[in-house]
């Protein structure tokens, strides 16, 4: 009999393998399991050792190590399967997920989540009640003077009792990930993954950004036509800030520990489990 994790695997591998015969309808469906499956994993369900869970204080890097833990479940072209763990008050940095849909499902603690939708990318991406089609999610947001446009949404506080959170290329593609009163893990589902996507023929990079305070000197006083910098401004959802693009923060490295939960093993003929 599979176990949850193997049936999230399964439905995942199903949901976002670029097939284009796969339609919307049935994507959303697929998508929509997937979240509802999520919804009931724990920490027992990987198999995580207590001791990468165990809170001992702020960190400190002499005595644990890393800031963030990595633990890679699965892997293929189309969908990668992680668990992040986050020691007490680290953050994931402010990071973008090029292309890529994906959901997290916070298993252990909570964490705060400050997310960010690009605009004016001209995704114009097949979607289904705001789920784009996996075989269509393939465009890049447009720069203006070096500089990226975005709504920011309100800040929203997760724990292990809550659904999974869920991202597309147009809406909530960037964000910063902080752990709340101590340590904290999550399980990520991305499609497709960083790295070289040999569908496509190019390199799939995560890139860290901030949030400028103010406009840059010579911005030319204004973002892009139609676009106004400024709280309540922007869309419904949150106002419009410039992020721009920036080196790996110093305070952010991950380690990596061995995943010991249920063997996720995927047929390469078929993609079934």
């Amino acid at each position: 009999m599979a176990t949850l994790l193997q049936k999230i695997a399964r439905l995942a591998v199903t949901t976002f393998r670029r097939d284009p015969r796969l339609t919307p309808g049935a994507y959303k469906t697929h998508y929509d399991q997937l979240s509802d499956l999520l919804a009931r994993i724990t920490p027992a369900d990987l198999k995580l050792d207590p001791a990468l869970l165990q809170d001992r204080g702020p960190f400190n890097p002499r005595r644990d190590g890393a800031p963030v833990t990595y633990m890679q479940i699965y892997e293929d072209l189309d969908v990668t399967i992680c668990v992040f763990i986050l020691k007490r008050g680290v953050r994931l940095p402010l990071h973008d997920h090029p292309g890529m849909c994906g959901l997290l499902k916070v298993v252990h603690g909570a964490v705060s989540i400050q997310s960010y939708s690009f605009l004016g990318d001209g995704n114009g991406q097949q979607q289904n009640n705001g789920i784009p089609h996996p075989s269509t999610t393939t465009t890049m947001p447009s720069h203006h003077q070096g500089l990226l446009a975005a709504t920011k949404h309100p800040t929203i506080i997760t724990s292990a009792n809550d659904p999974a959170c869920r991202l597309s290329p147009g809406e909530n593609n960037l964000h910063e990930i902080h752990s709340l009163n101590g340590t904290a893990a999550f399980l990520d589902i991305l499609s497709p993954p960083y790295g070289m996507d040999d569908r496509l023929g190019y390199e799939r990079d995560c890139h860290y950004y901030r949030e400028l305070d103010i406009l840059p000197p010579g911005f030319g006083g204004g973002l892009e036509e139609g676009y106004e910098m400024g709280d309540g401004e922007g869309s419904s959802e949150g106002p419009t800030v410039l992020l721009c693009r920036v080196e790996t923060p110093s305070d952010f490295w991950c380690d990596q520990a061995e995943f010991k939960g249920p063997p996720v093993l995927v047929d390469g003929n078929n993609g079934s489990l």
